[in-house]
């Protein structure tokens, strides 16, 4: 199993600096964050284990074609072009393309690749017009399209989140969803805060790893399918609990990022519970996907949840 930890590459980041952090921490490398364009100007392959993607949370509307929805959430030209790269679906593949290619720069031996769809007035109703086979159809054809520019060499791992798409991982749904991906290099990128957040009454990571490992165990052979997993403890069913119904007034990115880390904590997990998804999952990949107060490495939270994985 290789550990690494989430991190994004900053302009001001030496590689010798971020490589004696990684060392002191004993862990392979770093997930990479990818979410422009164009290649780093100094791509850190020796640090790359895998690169994450970038990430559309609202796209279902714009790739259906219904600009009577998605024309609420992308009022101008501008903005249609700020966040798909264009107005068009084929401009937004080509943006997705592009992304492929800036990631693949680093040499990852995997792409993560989030499932999932949701509008900005369904952060807060969880009012979801599209069920998760909805999504799921639409992110395998999406994939289709551009899967051309992925080495058979490099997997694309598939990642959970706490709305439609891959969602709570249900067997019918992970079955459907990977007959319609073509070749043979996919998996599951298991996000377990992410699954957390779909339970509610969780109050403790023993009850968090008791949930997430029964919904691994209930995929049976297809559990296989999981090569890797974004590691964090999230227990915020009482927030979500309490802040369910109309969106505010007035929206702004600001109040958009608070709402969606007050759900999704991305703590880390401190009881032998991470060893017990750990053993059950038994990946090929563990990424822990920690929060700090800046962008640099949570060293004190990696460490802390690497002994819980040792069950210290």
């Amino acid at each position: 199993m290789k550990q690494s930890v989430s991190h994004y590459m900053m302009p001001y980041d030496r590689e010798e600096d971020i490589t004696k952090i990684i060392k002191d921490l004993k862990l392979e490398g770093i997930e990479n964050l990818v979410y422009g364009e164009e290649p780093a100007k100094h791509p850190v392959p020796s640090l790359t284990v895998g690169c994450h993607l970038a990430y559309w949370p609202d796209w279902m509307n714009f790739y259906l074609g219904r600009s009577d929805l998605y024309k609420k959430d992308f009022p101008t030209e501008k903005s249609l072009v700020d966040y798909f790269g264009g107005t068009t679906v084929e401009a937004w593949e080509r943006r997705i393309r592009n992304n492929i290619r800036a990631a693949l720069a680093e040499k990852p031996a995997y792409l993560v690749w989030h499932v999932a769809d949701c509008s900005v007035e369904e952060i807060w109703t969880r009012r979801f017009r599209y069920s998760s086979r909805e999504v799921l159809k639409a992110a395998a054809e999406v994939y289709s399209t551009v899967a051309d520019e992925v080495p058979q060499t490099v997997q694309v791992l598939f990642e959970n989140i706490f709305w439609p798409g891959l969602y709570t991982l249900e067997p019918e749904d992970v079955d459907y969803f990977f007959s319609c991906l073509p070749g043979k290099n996919v998996g599951i990128m298991l996000d377990t805060g992410h699954l957390m957040n779909t339970n509610w009454v969780i109050r403790t990571e023993t009850d968090g790893a008791d949930y997430v490992c029964n919904i691994v165990n209930r995929l049976g052979s297809m559990k296989d399918l999981i090569k890797g997993i974004h590691l964090s403890c999230s227990i915020s069913g009482n927030y979500q609990r309490t802040h369910v119904g109309p969106p505010p007034a007035e929206i702004t990115p600001e109040i958009i990022g608070h709402h969606i880390i007050s759900i999704d904590l991305h703590r880390p997990f401190t009881t032998d519970a991470a060893k017990r998804i750990v053993d059950t999952v038994e990946p090929e990949f563990l990424t822990h996907e920690l929060f700090g107060p800046d962008f640099s490495i949570p060293v004190d939270k990696v460490t802390m949840q690497k002994n819980a994985i040792m069950g210290w």
